[in-house]
């Protein structure tokens, strides 16, 4: 067995050596095989075989194999595109590469084994890969118990994520629940956990409230994940009567986590539990309103929101006894001006909680559309909001390719099976660069247009004074130019362009009326001022007349005398000239 492997070692050295690097760079693949076989057979034959440890220092076959795998980079994967995929290989090419990262997790190297868990939740993000990972269902979930277990923080983190999208793929059934099974337990703890990372466990709860949404069938499996994790977001409750504001920890994100995977979870409850978690929640939940966190406030709010559609949806007639409190509270929030909060915090507080304060008030939820390919969904409820928003931040931007093919999400948001559409078809249906251009181009002019009728209102009402605009009335403004923001996003909402301006119209004609009204009565009061000022005007003039005849008069009078003065003194010059020449 030595000679045999001498000899190939020599005839595999001597092959290297006789060919010429051009065509060795073309034989790559083959080249890799042979020292791959190399290495291999010089393990097993010189010694003794020795059971495979995934994360020992001392195993020889793990290191072996990432060399083989002839993937140095598998973050590589993070920075491709759908569309570089689909340009650079095709199909077979994509699973060879997972394959690849398949094997990475099992390297010695912690980096290694989370870039390689990112590459296949990007792809597995990105591409419907049902029947691939059908055939290696346990091998990832192996993989992914095995980092959960032996991992730390981001590793964690990049499992549990992989495990989302896993359950993505696979949808309800019995491969997604021996999934759940195999991975609840570990996810619970790390949960739980203390002394975990924050990211991890925060990553972890939304998985958890994931999968179980997708592959939980099990009553008490459904209320046992609930309660755990409303263990953990209902720690932020207020404990003490006397404090007002609820300080942020460094476990706040994993509470709005928890918070956020326990409303996903109670959208699938039955009617008793949906009932008795409303009673224990409704009078402690609008606490959280008050955090000094942002994401905390928002969270909340959302949540409260798609209670009052749950219990409304049960009951048509459901009473919140503090009502008044509650919408004085949202109604705070939906017009916040403190200057010690970022104004992005702000802006972004502002807008969500307009819509919660119609969702409580008014019932009422401002319709969204999302467009994927040539169809489109719309969104007109909190509990489908609440289902979109998470599924999206799990997936990102295969979010619209999984619309398209996941029969799964198309059945949560009752799409019915999957359009399938040939390239022609696509390609007829694409809008080009100048229609879109063009549709770009009318909806700022719209924008423009009407925030220029807002700043007009504004000064107008800041130049009288005297009344300003509603706050009703601001908030219909600002929620119409936020309507037209989101028009360049999506098409089928430039029918709302026409109204939108009418609405502005019956704005701006109300304020006219009151600033017409108020220049009349400033223009009627400047008349008096100016008659006021012209008669005492008059009055002056009359006044220097009557000096200035005065003046005349006794000019008048002192020229006689100087006149008469005149004549007196030449009368005693010619009489003093006389008797000069009478005495000579």
């Amino acid at each position: 067995m030595n000679g045999f492997a001498g000899l190939f070692c020599y005839l595999s050295s001597s092959y290297s050596s006789l060919v010429p690097p051009e065509v060795a760079l073309g034989t790559g693949s083959l080249m890799s095989e042979i020292e791959c076989s190399r290495s291999i057979l010089f393990h097993t034959v010189g010694g003794q075989h020795r059971n495979v440890q995934p994360f020992s220092d001392e195993d020889a076959s793990i290191e072996t194999m990432s060399h083989c795998s002839g993937y140095s980079d598998p973050s590589s994967f993070a920075e491709d595109g759908p569309e570089v995929l689909d340009e650079e290989g095709t199909q077979e090419d994509l699973e060879y590469k997972l394959k690849g990262f398949i094997d990475l997790t099992l390297d010695k190297s912690a980096k290694t084994r989370q870039a390689a868990l990112e590459g296949i939740k990007n792809a597995l993000a990105s591409k419907m890969l049902y029947e691939f990972i059908l055939e290696r269902r346990m091998t990832l979930t192996d993989s992914i118990e095995r980092c959960l277990k032996k991992g730390k923080g981001d590793e964690q983190r990049a499992a549990a994520a992989l495990a989302s999208v896993l359950c993505i793929q696979l949808g309800p059934g019995i491969e997604s629940e021996e999934v759940l099974k195999t991975l609840g337990p570990i996810l619970k703890k790390i949960i739980c956990d203390g002394t975990a990372s924050i990211q991890a466990r925060q990553t972890c709860a939304t998985c958890f409230g994931v999968c179980c949404f997708i592959a939980t069938d099990d009553i008490t499996e459904l209320y046992s994940t609930l309660q755990c994790l409303e263990n953990i977001f209902t720690k932020s409750y207020l404990k003490e009567k006397d404090t007002n504001v609820i300080c942020s920890t460094p476990n706040t994100a994993l509470h709005i986590s928890s918070l956020l995977a326990w409303t996903l979870l109670l959208t699938i409850c039955p009617i008793n539990e949906v009932k008795k978690k409303l009673e224990v929640h409704f009078h402690k939940l609008p606490s959280l309103l008050s955090s000094d966190d942002v994401n905390m406030r928002i969270a909340a709010g959302e949540s409260l929101a798609l209670l009052f559609e749950l219990a409304r949806g049960m009951e048509s007639d459901f009473f919140y006894e503090d009502m008044e409190s509650l919408t004085q509270m949202l109604r705070t929030l939906a017009t916040d001006g403190n200057k010690h909060r970022a104004k992005v915090d702000k802006r972004k507080q502002r807008s969500v909680f307009r819509d919660i304060l119609r969702a409580v008030e008014e019932r009422d939820f401002p319709t969204e559309t999302v467009k994927f390919g040539p169809e489109r969904m719309y969104i007109d409820c909190w509990v489908k909001k609440h289902t979109y928003d998470t599924f999206k931040e799990i997936l990102g931007s295969g979010m619209q390719y999984h619309l398209q093919s996941n029969e799964f999400l198309r059945n949560v948001f009752e799409l019915g099976p999957p359009v399938m559409l040939d390239a022609a078809a696509l390609k007829t249906m694409k809008i080009s660069r100048f229609e879109r251009h063009l549709y770009n181009s009318a909806a700022f002019k719209a924008r423009t247009k009407a925030r220029s009728k807002c700043r007009t209102m504004k000064r107008s009402s800041q130049d009288s004074g005297s009344r300003s605009i509603p706050e009703d009335r601001k908030l219909y403004v600002v929620d119409s130019i936020n309507d037209l923001n989101k028009l360049n996003l999506c098409p089928a909402g430039s029918q709302q362009l026409f109204p939108l301006e009418e609405k502005l119209q019956d704005v701006s004609t109300d304020s006219g009326n009151e600033s017409h009204s108020l220049f009349l009565v400033g223009l009627i009061i400047v008349l008096i001022i100016s008659l006021a000022l012209v008669s005492f005007v008059i009055f002056l003039i009359v006044q220097t007349e009557n000096k200035m005849e005065d003046v005349s008069r006794r000019l008048a009078a002192e020229g006689k005398d100087i006149d008469d003065l005149k004549k007196i003194n030449s009368i005693i010059v010619k009489r003093l000239n006389q008797l000069d020449s009478e005495q000579s």
